[in-house]
């Protein structure tokens, strides 16, 4: 929610950056050398006197900038996360109201509402200090000007026409730097916005190779003394995971251990979302030499596998849409993966059935339907290697069993399946079961799983 809000309005603070501050400043950059050399021309004492005093604007321009950034990136902090928590209260407020917890979340919004209003009044007030320099600067060498100017008239040194000439032009020549001045603090807000967005997009993303992934129609899928480093120091999870997984043959492989053992973060890298600390990920085609994972473009990879999160992530859009997600799915198919999984009763009850739209993340639909959606969009396709996150989860014993026999069946037709569960229903239908550790990972039979 926080990068959302940085995208929209965060970046919308941005306008007045590149509708007034840049523009102000190439006309700045323009107009103030054309005045300069009128002045010069008239009196080259007072021109002087300006180019001597015109860089201190945006050199304390340059001070004040650092000055104040850290209060603009406090500001847009707190608003981003004040605004994450409202949508997080707007979200959950009937779970909130029946479980009586209301008044705690009201609470916290109100406190992250004065911190905002704090930083925002900190930000403000640093910019006005800054403003009051800069036009103190300014003015100051407007009278200095001035005062040079006296003192000639006085001793007869310069002419009453061009002493007039050179006073009036003088405030249009500092007027352009005060007025970048004003418009970069109005605009400070939109520019640390922006410099958040192009940090995060300049993320680097983990380097992959070029060759095509083989097809995961056979071969095996094998990790190899895999091991992740977690945010504590010196524990891993998973931690020497190994095992080979034969593709094209319909085996179903396990995944089991208490939670922070590493099962998701596995899976993880299975999919090359992330890269072990050590060990690899290989795969090996029939009758060929291992290739692994990194050598790979994971979009040939990806395009023949499916995989189902622990925490969905479902688009704004039609029911149809969030199954198929662009995929062309005959409508047979379809209405067999919905009927597996019994979102079909889930979808004939919608005010508009298949073409009913939803929110983000699949609002409008419980956290058992949810589920019942991402089972339905992976067993409507045909991709041959399933990744499986807790397919059972929020799902009654009615449905699970469902779900299961679905998954069985799938299998059956050469599908390979690697899933995460901590219920020993689900993981019954593996052939094996890996339990894992933080330290250690060892195989079971199926006999031990159940």
């Amino acid at each position: 929610m926080a990068q959302v809000e940085l995208a929209t309005r965060g970046l919308d603070a941005l306008q007045p950056y590149l509708e007034g501050y840049v523009p102000q400043l190439l006309l700045t950059a323009l107009a103030t050398p054309a005045l300069l050399v009128c002045v010069w021309r008239a009196d080259p004492v007072s021109a002087a006197l300006m180019a001597g005093s015109l860089p201190l604007i945006p050199l304390f321009m340059v001070l004040v900038g650092r000055f104040t950034r850290e209060a603009t990136a406090r500001q847009l902090t707190s608003m981003q996360q004040l605004s994450a928590r409202v949508l997080d209260l707007i979200t959950g407020l009937a779970t909130l109201r029946a479980l009586g917890r209301q008044r705690g979340a009201a609470a916290q919004v109100l406190r992250l509402s004065e911190a905002h209003a704090r930083t925002t009044l900190q930000a403000l007030r640093r910019a006005f200090l800054s403003s009051f320099v800069l036009e103190l600067i300014a003015t100051l060498s407007i009278a200095s000007v001035a005062v040079g100017i006296g003192l000639r008239l006085l001793e007869g040194a310069m002419p009453l026409e061009t002493g007039l000439f050179v006073l009036l032009i003088a405030p249009e020549v500092y007027a352009p730097l005060r007025q970048v001045g004003a418009l970069f603090h109005a605009s400070a807000e939109g520019a640390e916005a922006a410099a958040q967005a192009i940090a995060r997009l300049e993320v680097p993303q983990p380097a992959h190779g070029t060759l095509a992934a083989p097809p995961l129609t056979s071969g095996t899928l094998e990790l190899r003394d895999v091991s992740v480093a977690t945010r504590d120091v010196g524990r891993r999870a998973p931690e020497g995971l190994s095992f080979v997984l034969p593709l094209g043959q319909g085996r179903i492989l396990g995944l089991r251990g208490e939670s922070g053992a590493g099962k998701s973060t596995a899976l993880a890298v299975v999919l090359g979302l992330l890269p072990p600390t050590c060990g690899g990920v290989f795969l090996r085609p029939e009758g060929a030499a291992a290739l692994a994972l990194g050598s790979l473009d994971l979009t040939t990879y990806w395009a023949q596998l499916a995989w189902l999160p622990q925490r969905l992530h479902l688009e704004p859009g039609t029911v149809r849409e969030s199954v198929c997600r662009g995929r062309v799915i005959p409508a047979s198919a379809l209405s067999a993966a919905a009927e597996a999984t019994g979102f079909d009763a889930v979808a004939a009850r919608l005010p508009e059935g298949w073409d009913t739209r939803l929110g983000r993340d699949g609002q409008g639909l419980s956290l058992g339907q949810r589920q019942r959606l991402a089972l339905t969009r992976i067993l409507a396709g045909d991709e041959r290697l399933l990744l499986l996150d807790e397919p059972t989860a929020h799902l009654d014993e009615a449905s699970e069993q469902r779900v299961l026999e679905a998954l069985k069946q799938r299998a059956r037709q050469g599908t390979t399946l690697l899933l995460v569960s901590h219920r020993a229903r689900t993981l019954a239908i593996a052939d094996d079961v890996l339990t894992l550790h933080s330290h250690a990972a060892s195989l079971d039979t199926l006999a031990e799983a159940a």
